[in-house]
């Protein structure tokens, strides 16, 4: 049994400032998302964290650090996989500007239409086959340790990708998972004897949804 828990990262300038922030930005935390980060690390320090991986991005990279302080044993990791995925020419603009080019693409997802990208960008399906060999690559080591519980700290959509990718197996479903800075939501799969780590062969099923108690007080 894997428990894998995914956290969005926390609050950036971009965040406070309405900004699309896709693969492209790479802004570290402000001050508001290092006390969201901390907020994290007090939910999770009684979880028995066996590893924590990041996508290769300053501000998930700073959450998992954070996140991962009452660990001090746990091993930390970096994957560019696990980045956020690229909305090209629209990032770093603002959403009230963004939000016909976003929605354009956005509705097409949620049609069927895996492919649809905005120009210069990323498309849900290419977004899908890298996150599907990166979480390959985490079952399979955590099978190798013996790992039962894996942080793993990345980015808003790639999570509904990941969510709706693994849990789903349907990209449509990613509007089924809200989010907001540092949540965290936790998947379970039993990989049995691993006689494969193949995402796409396993069953995940959601134990905990959407958390985000500890960012009440902020």
């Amino acid at each position: 049994m894997v428990d894998i828990i995914l956290a969005r990262h926390g609050q950036t300038a971009a965040n406070r400032e309405g900004r699309l922030q896709g693969g492209s930005l790479n802004p570290p935390l402000n001050e508001t998302g290092e006390r969201q980060a901390e907020a994290l690390a007090l939910a999770l320090q009684d979880e028995q964290l066996d590893w924590v991986v990041t996508s290769a991005m300053e501000r998930a990279i700073q959450t998992g650090a954070l996140a991962a302080q009452y660990h001090s044993a746990v091993p930390l990791a970096s994957d560019g996989r696990l980045n956020e995925i690229s909305w090209g020419e629209l990032d770093g603009v603002k959403f009230g500007d963004a939000r016909a080019g976003l929605d354009a693409v956005v509705g097409r997802w949620r049609r069927g239409d895996g492919d649809a990208k905005v120009p210069g960008g990323e498309s849900a399906n290419e977004a899908r086959a890298r996150i599907r060999a990166a979480f390959a690559d985490i079952l399979k080591e955590s099978a190798e340790r013996g790992y039962g519980k894996v942080l793993v700290c990345l980015h808003g959509r790639i999570m509904r990708v990941i969510l709706a990718a693994l849990v789903d197996k349907d990209l449509q479903a990613m509007d089924k998972y809200p989010h907001t800075n540092c949540c965290f939501y936790q998947i379970r799969t039993e990989l049995g004897d691993a006689q494969t780590t193949d995402p796409d062969s396993l069953q995940f099923a959601v134990v905990r949804a959407d958390v985000r108690d500890h960012l009440a007080a902020l």
